[in-house]
């Protein structure tokens, strides 16, 4: 289940709620004062490392090339 970011306009409070996706729309309670919250934009990153190095080329010399220099 992901979790959404809640701030309460009225006391300012930020929580989070997990819930499933099809509960999405739905306002949250603010547990601090039971008011209705807005549901805040969340940003997502993700590392998968193929960027970082693709298998087909690697990014370190060979041991032989290294020696003949």
């Amino acid at each position: 289940m992901p979790i959404y970011e809640y701030v309460c306009p009225g006391c300012k409070t930020e929580f989070e709620v997990m819930r499933p996706f099809s509960e999405s729309g739905k306002p949250a309670k603010c547990p601090k004062c039971n008011s209705e919250a807005q549901k805040q934009i969340a940003n997502f990153a993700s590392k998968t490392g193929s960027y970082l190095q693709s298998p087909a080329k690697s990014f370190k010399k060979p041991a032989a090339e290294k020696d003949e220099k």
